[in-house]
Order: C-alpha cells, then sequence, then structure tokens
C-alpha cells in the first residue's frame, strides 16, 4: 500500500522554511513515525536547531543510501498563493503547498518504501540494507550533508538514490557551482573632478566581457553547456562621489569534466591580468564551490534502475544537491541516479504542486527496484 500520500501531506504541515532552517520539527516527526513502524532511526544534531535523521533496515555491511533534505526555500508573498503553502491540500489529483514538489515528496515516497519493504519482507536475508538519510541546510549551504560525512555512511554505500524532483526521468548528472564574489577598489574624488579620482564600478564593469569569456564553449550531451549569471552589483554611496569601492557576485555552473576548484583558479588569474592593465585593484573571494557529478550509465544499480522505471530517459540537474557532497567526497567511485516526482521546472514557485499520481507511481519503482536489490529471488509487486 501506497502510503507516500498521507505521509506527504503532514510533512508539509510542519514549517521548514530556510533560513531559518529550522528542522527540529520535522525531524521529531520523522523519529516518532519510525518507531512506530519498528525501523531503526537515529538522530544527528550537528546544530541547535539543525540535524540529519538516518532510518535503517537491514543488518548488512553494504547499502542502498536514499538521501533527501528536509529544508525547503521560503514561502514568499502569501499573496501569490492559492492554497494554504503550509496545508497540504489535495486538489484535481495534486497535493500543494511548499516543499510539495521540492522535495517533500521525495522524503515521502522513501519513507512509504522503507515501510513497505519491513513489511513484505524478512529482513534477515537482505543482502544490502536500506538507509534513508534526511539531511538539513539543502536549500542554501548544504550543511547537512557536509555534517553527514561524520557518520561514515559512505564506507558502506554501494549506490545512492536522491529523490529529487526530476519528472521521473533519471538524473545521472549535476553541474558544478562556482560563487564569486569580485571587489574593485579604486580612489574617491568629487563627482565633478572623475578624473582625479578611480571608479570602482566602471573599472568593475570592465570586466564583465572577461568573465563572460572565461565560459568554455564545452557542450556536456546530457547538462548542455557551463553557465555564468551575474546576480549582484554594489557599489558607490552618491551620485557627487567617485565609488571607491564595487563588488559583483558571480554564479558559475559548470559542466564536467571541468570542475569548480579548477576553474577557480583560472578565474583569479583571469581576474588579476585584467587587473595588472587596470588603475584599479581586484580581489577574488569565493563563496561555494561544489563539483559536477556524473554517474555511469552502464553501472549494473543504474541500468537495473532504467530497466525498472520503465527506460525513463537520463537526465541531468542545473544546480547542486546533497550528490555534490556525498559523492565527491565518497571513499570509491559511488554510482548513483536522481529520480523523483515532481516538476524541476515548477519548484521555488508559488502555488508549488506535486502530480498524486507521480508520486505513487515513483514510490512503486522505488520499491521495486529496493525489493529485486536488496533480497535474493524478490519478486516485487
Amino acid at each position: 500500500m501506497n502510503d507516500s500520500t498521507p505521509i506527504l501531506k503532514q510533512l508539509i504541515q510542519i514549517k521548514t522554511e530556510n533560513p531559518p532552517g529550522n528542522t527540529k520539527k520535522i525531524i521529531y516527526w520523522i523519529d516518532k513515525w519510525a518507531k512506530k513502524e519498528g525501523i531503526s532511526s537515529q538522530i544527528h544534531w550537528y546544530e541547535e536547531e539543525r540535524g540529519n535523521i538516518q532510518l535503517t533496515i537491514g543488518k548488512s555491511d553494504k547499502t542502498v543510501l536514499i538521501c533527501g533534505h528536509l529544508d525547503t526555500v521560503p514561502v514568499g508573498d502569501l499573496k501569490n498563493w492559492n492554497t494554504d503553502p503550509f496545508g497540504g491540500e489535495e486538489e484535481k489529483g495534486y497535493i500543494y503547498g511548499r516543499g510539495a514538489a521540492d522535495m517533500k515528496a521525495g522524503v515521502s515516497i522513501a519513507l512509504s518504501a522503507l515501510k513497505r519493504i519491513k513489511d513484505k519482507f524478512n529482513i534477515s536475508e537482505m543482502k544490502y540494507s536500506i538507509t534513508f538519510l534526511g539531511t538539513s541546510d539543502e536549500e542554501v549551504g548544504l550543511g547537512g550533508a557536509k555534517a553527514s560525512l561524520e557518520l561514515n555512511l559512505l564506507n558502506q554505500t554501494e549506490f545512492l538514490i536522491i529523490p529529487e524532483p526530476t519528472a521521473l526521468k533519471i538524473g545521472i548528472s549535476e553541474k558544478g557551482v562556482l560563487w564569486v564574489s569580485i571587489i574593485a577598489s579604486g580612489q574617491a574624488a568629487h563627482g565633478s573632478t572623475p578624473e582625479k579620482g578611480i571608479n570602482a564600478i566602471e573599472e568593475l564593469v570592465k570586466l564583465f566581457p572577461v568573465l563572460h569569456s572565461s565560459i568554455t564553449n564545452h557542450h556536456d550531451e546530457i547538462l548542455g553547456k557551463s553557465t555564468l549569471n551575474i546576480g549582484v552589483i554594489q557599489g558607490g554611496n552618491l551620485a557627487n562621489v567617485v565609488p571607491e569601492r564595487a563588488e559583483v557576485q558571480c554564479d558559475f555552473r559548470l559542466v564536467p569534466p571541468y570542475q569548480s576548484h579548477e576553474f577557480s583558479k583560472t578565474l583569479v588569474h583571469l581576474v588579476k591580468e585584467f587587473g595588472n592593465e587596470s588603475p584599479a585593484d581586484f580581489e577574488v573571494k569565493i563563496r561555494q564551490s561544489l563539483p559536477s557529478i556524473e554517474s555511469d550509465k552502464n553501472n549494473f544499480y543504474v541500468k537495473r534502475f532504467v530497466q525498472i522505471s520503465g527506460n525513463q530517459p537520463f537526465s541531468g540537474l542545473n544546480y547542486a544537491t546533497d550528490g555534490a557532497v556525498l559523492v565527491s567526497n565518497a571513499p570509491k567511485n559511488l554510482p548513483f541516479i536522481i529520480f523523483g516526482p515532481g516538476n524541476p521546472n515548477k519548484i521555488h514557485v508559488s502555488n508549488e504542486r506535486v502530480s498524486i499520481n507521480e508520486l505513487e507511481l515513483a514510490e512503486d519503482i522505488l520499491f521495486d527496484f529496493l525489493a529485486t536489490t536488496c533480497f535474493s529471488n524478490a519478486i516485487a509487486d
């Protein structure tokens, strides 16, 4: 029996907007639910209001790991919502609310699939144990995934499933992330005599073409091209004062095989060369750096999941998930997929929703994969 729909409705009703990213209530809810269902549960706090929760079925030292984040982005302006964003309301085959797709739906199918596995099979016969890891702070800094590294789960993990919303396509790659701030320092002067100063804003704007040209033309088969978004520019105080400081904040999304830590070195060098020809001084600060990751589509577990899912097409994500932390820190090559209910083009918006049919189908696919992978001669129904 699919329990993902009632679970999802209850999870939506627990506020986990990030910021502030308080996940205590949802962690306690999952812990109470797990104990009621007879599933082993451990809570790992890494900050006062934030933690991770780990549910485990089986005793094998090899595990299939399912990772889902518990926080959501803020609701935004309530005037733009047609339903209560924390109501978990059902209407015309959809469930509405903040996190309905991203990614409390994914968490719900994981919990329900674990319950079905426990109820249907003899746990002592498992070839692989199954672990669900619920993380905090994915939407802002991936703090939960980083904190989970201390649990040494990756030493046992044979395959990673991240049930982010993919509209049931199978994600096998995601772009790397590099957030940088570039600061230009000039010299103040009266606005009536700009020639006596060094205009930090003007010098910084001259750098923009260099930033855009730094993006390689390499085209990835699934992810496409690397991109740059110049998201914030700040500088100056008054119109009649030559600004002595200006800052731009940039968001680079990088496709394999290029990695953010390597590209950041290239970027620093390009800015330094530009600065040598400019009267202003330049400084580069790295705000966030996450690697691009990709999974081998010919991997045994990936091929099995493709078969069970009905040969759903491969896809890639333009944004980072907890997988960027987990895969890049695994002690060995870690195959993974990103697969879950919800339209990835309709997340972080007002009136967020997920199809109930898609939710239940995703749960059935996940359950079938876990059943036929983790037990010898298991036949899922």
